[in-house]
């Protein structure tokens, strides 16, 4: 999506820039003029001297927002609650598409996805449910308090976390939205209310999910695979193409594989390949490609000779 009506963001700070250099690198392969923003909450100088040489905008945020203990507050949290003020931080764009520092861009059709999604003034994102995820088939837990009830109570009390908590989780990773969406504005009027009882660490998603569902914003809910969770479910690895797809048929390619949780960022993953046997592999960006590019080199010869990939 070559538009400059769009613009990707996102935000780090030092800690996280090593996910966040693959993250523009995973853009940059596949859309090497895509426009980029990158909030900067605590980067070095010498990480910002690698994103002025690829990235169109860095800003330095300030808090958006005014709310209790502010002052003890680490600077990176500055990158969640500026998320529904991102067309002040970066203003003149007509979509804005976040994809947070721990996910990776696999597939640009699925940037196309989310920018038509939006197109009408809805806002594009994804919920936390898939055929694979595991968390859909494990025991029920006592009283229905799921993490989501949970959300729901420390951000807004108990009659609310009864009448939303069992929504599924809208994860705000990765989202795409019109610059004059009225979401903004009631995004960032909830987040306000929300922050002066908590600063919980999913404060800002589910403010956004009592937007959702509370306040009935139109929304366009996208395939998991546009905001892939390998903490949920492991994907599988098509050998022939080097890429990761979903485990089930029909193994639509995963868009965007994000890492959220700390361990899927250290984890190595024993993934099913297509053609039989498995692999075994970080899911981070920078990891994962000598695995794809050789295993996509080897794969192609041998098809290409007749014979079953080994």
């Amino acid at each position: 999506m070559r538009s400059p009506d769009l613009l990707i963001v996102s935000g780090a700070d030092s800690g996280y820039f090593p996910l966040l250099r693959d993250l523009v690198l995973s853009i940059e392969v596949l859309q090497a003029d895509a426009p980029i923003g990158i909030l900067d909450v605590g980067l070095l100088p010498d990480q910002r001297k690698w994103l002025a040489q690829r990235v169109r905008h860095l800003v330095t945020p300030g808090w958006d927002i005014v709310f209790p203990g502010q002052a003890q507050t680490p600077e990176a949290r500055k990158a969640q609650f500026a998320r529904p003020f991102l067309p002040r931080h970066f203003p003149g764009y007509e979509t804005y598409l976040w994809i947070d520092a721990d996910a990776w861009v696999q597939d640009w059709r699925v940037i196309r996805l989310y920018v038509e999604a939006a197109r009408d003034g809805k806002l594009a994102i994804v919920p936390e449910i898939d055929r694979a995820y595991k968390r859909h088939y494990k025991r029920p837990k006592l009283f229905g308090l799921t993490l989501t009830w949970k959300n729901y109570r420390e951000a807004f009390g108990w009659r609310v976390a009864d009448r939303l908590g069992r929504n599924p989780m809208v994860n705000c990773g990765v989202f795409a939205l019109r610059g004059d969406a009225p979401h903004w504005h009631i995004w960032g009027r909830i987040i306000v209310q929300a922050a002066q009882r908590t600063r919980f660490f999913f404060v800002e998603q589910t403010a956004l999910n009592y937007a959702i569902f509370a306040e009935h914003l139109p929304v366009d809910f996208l395939p998991a695979y546009c905001n892939w969770m390998p903490g949920d479910a492991a994907p599988a690895f098509d050998a022939l193409r080097g890429l990761f797809v979903e485990p089930f048929s029909p193994h639509e390619v995963i868009g965007i594989m994000h890492l959220a949780g700390r361990e899927q960022k250290t984890h190595v993953f024993q993934l099913n390949r297509l053609d039989g046997g498995y692999v075994e592999t970080s899911l981070r960006y920078s990891d994962s490609r000598a695995i794809c590019h050789s295993i996509d080199a080897r794969s192609r010869t041998a098809a290409g000779a007749g014979l079953a990939p080994g």
